[in-house]
């Protein structure tokens, strides 16, 4: 007796949180977009995810327009230029992400890889080496089950081991 009660009280929770998450779910789809970069932001991260970078710079340049101290958006323009090859743009919008942001390990990461593939080693010994201490796990590279969401066939370099690379072929440290 006691377990049939039991399942049933089991059964009703179980259909009333199914119920509730949908429910949720459908509220939280049909109402304006609240995201804090604005819709331009949410297509710029779309069409960044599906390589098309001149149009996700685009919406990334409006989302900063319309949300000028969004810095999501000014760190997504710095990637976007970086993919784009244009360098010397995308080292000026990652110096602006992180005179806006200085705590952002991520984004001293991806500064150090746009300065280590302009042949700037010292400067990115720097980034690289501060963005692992900021965050350790940023030294380790691609888990495996980002590295499948990407389709990456093989495991890429990580940041711990080009710095190793960088520092045993003598680019050293930056001197002040």
């Amino acid at each position: 007796m006691k377990t049939d009660r039991a399942y049933k009280v089991i059964r009703y929770i179980g259909v009333g949180l199914i119920f509730t998450s949908l429910v949720w779910s459908f509220y939280k789809g049909t109402g304006p977009e609240t995201h804090p970069g604005g819709p331009a932001f949410s297509r710029a991260v779309a069409l960044y995810t599906d390589g098309k970078y001149e149009d996700a710079l685009q919406n990334y340049e409006t989302s900063i327009r319309e949300h000028p101290d969004f810095v999501h958006a000014k760190r997504g323009r710095a990637r976007t230029l970086m993919q784009l090859g244009r360098d010397r743009e995308a080292l000026e919008a990652f110096n602006e992400v992180l005179e806006q942001d200085s705590g952002s390990a991520v984004s001293f990461a991806n500064r150090g890889i746009l300065l280590d593939r302009m042949g700037l080693y010292p400067q990115a010994i720097a980034d690289y080496d501060k963005a692992i201490s900021m965050d350790p796990h940023l030294g380790e590279g691609l888990d495996w089950f980002t590295r499948l969401i990407q389709d990456r066939k093989e495991k890429p370099q990580t940041l711990t081991e080009r710095l190793q690379t960088l520092r045993q072929r003598g680019a050293g440290p930056i001197v002040q």
